[in-house]
């Protein structure tokens, strides 16, 4: 069976915890309303320092919504995510410390792990704080593991096949809570794929980059002699991150076709995250992600606007062919009317500087009619629903 969602998901990200607890649940709900039936949220989401937060708001969000006639349980889906463990508590069997580049391994007191017992314990106490068994659990950035890796020099072909040793293990746990009901459909990995242009650490990604293909093999490893659970993949994508679409084989002739088109051949959903808010390319802005400083490029309307957002701006226009068609149709106004048919023509071309949609646009425009996008997942641009196999 198929899971039938909305484009566009509600990532809970910054949400559950805080002063604007009040303001997030009302924005849920009235997404709920309108139709957004996925919601994607994650272990260690919130707004303050509580872990939990954003799970535990989504579950009381959904509750009230089907207790006022809003949606119904089975319509809508829901992801989270682990791997971080709480601040405070005892480090995991085989967890690795998250920091910045150049830190020393031993002087983080932040740990990530997908080892199976944390991977159980972390997805029932998901359940609990959300009230319901979640419809997809996500391993969350399981390439930390990589990044540990390569800050103590391992070879890249030892440190990969370790990573897929430790995901076949993971993936065995989330099939026996996927057998136990704990888990309502499925599992997935987000994290920053071969295609994807930075690491989780904000450094090129080659080295702490997971590939798809061998993702797939490890989950089909885990359940031997049957169908696994393996549904979706998440990945950034944004008009500047744009290699899950377009590849990048001048870097990395692996990552030529794009992780978009390869999660279709490979029968995965694709649910893309990081649309408004994109890693900036070396020199654009002052730093990225594990850097001092850090500043992403905000790919939204503003006024007034960067001068880097307004040229990235106006070559997405022009180069989905948006700019020349509203010129052409001010022209054939008239020429009494040429100047407030070029006003309304101006106006309208504000986009939403952000969705998949002008990412997608853009590339038909760019690469010749070559159409990229979610492989039948939420955020699929021009689609109204995307399909996740569960269920």
């Amino acid at each position: 069976p198929r899971l039938s969602v909305s484009a566009l998901g509600f990532g809970a990200y910054r949400v559950g915890g805080g002063e604007k607890e009040p303001a997030h649940l009302a924005a849920l709900r009235s997404a709920l309303r309108v139709g957004v039936n996925l919601v994607d949220t994650s272990s260690h989401y919130s707004a303050g320092s509580s872990h939990g937060a954003s799970e535990r708001l989504v579950g009381r969000a959904i509750a009230e919504a089907v207790e006022a006639g809003d949606v119904e349980r089975e319509g809508v889906v829901v992801c989270t995510k682990l791997g971080h463990v709480e601040v405070g508590t005892p480090k995991p069997s085989g967890a690795v410390p998250i920091g910045p580049p150049g830190q020393s391994q031993g002087s983080s007191d932040v740990w990530h792990s997908i080892d199976p017992e944390f991977v159980d314990a972390e997805v029932r106490a998901s359940r609990e704080r959300l009230g319901t068994p979640p419809d997809f659990v996500l391993l969350h950035n399981p390439e930390y593991f990589l990044s540990a890796q390569l800050t103590q020099r391992v070879p890249i072909a030892d440190a990969w096949d370790e990573m897929y040793t430790r995901l076949q293990a993971a993936f065995g746990a989330l099939e026996a809570l996927c057998d136990e009901g704990v888990i309502g459909s499925g599992y997935g990995v987000s994290g920053n794929f071969l295609s994807c242009l930075f690491s989780t650490t904000g450094r090129p990604n080659l080295y702490e980059a997971l590939a798809l293909d061998r993702v797939v093999d490890a989950a089909a490893a885990a359940r031997p002699g049957g169908q696994h659970r393996l549904a979706l993949a998440q990945l950034p994508l944004n008009a500047v991150e744009s290699g899950a679409v377009l590849g990048r084989g001048d870097a990395v002739p692996e990552a030529a076709e794009g992780d978009c088109s390869l999660a279709g051949r490979l029968g995965l959903a694709l649910v893309t995250n990081r649309p408004l808010n994109a890693l900036p390319l070396p020199g654009v802005s002052s730093g990225d992600w594990g850097r001092n400083g850090a500043e992403h490029l905000r790919l939204r309307e503003a006024k007034p606007m960067g001068t880097v957002e307004s040229l990235m701006r106006r070559v997405i226009l022009e180069g989905a062919g948006i700019v020349g068609r509203r010129r052409q149709r001010a022209c054939t106004a008239g020429r009494r009317d040429a100047a407030a048919a070029a006003g309304r023509s101006q106006a309208s071309d504000v986009i939403a500087f952000s969705g998949v949609v002008s990412v997608r646009d853009a590339h038909r425009g760019l690469r010749g009619g070559r159409r990229g996008g979610a492989a039948g997942g939420a955020a699929g641009a021009g689609a109204r629903t995307g399909h996740i196999r569960g269920r």
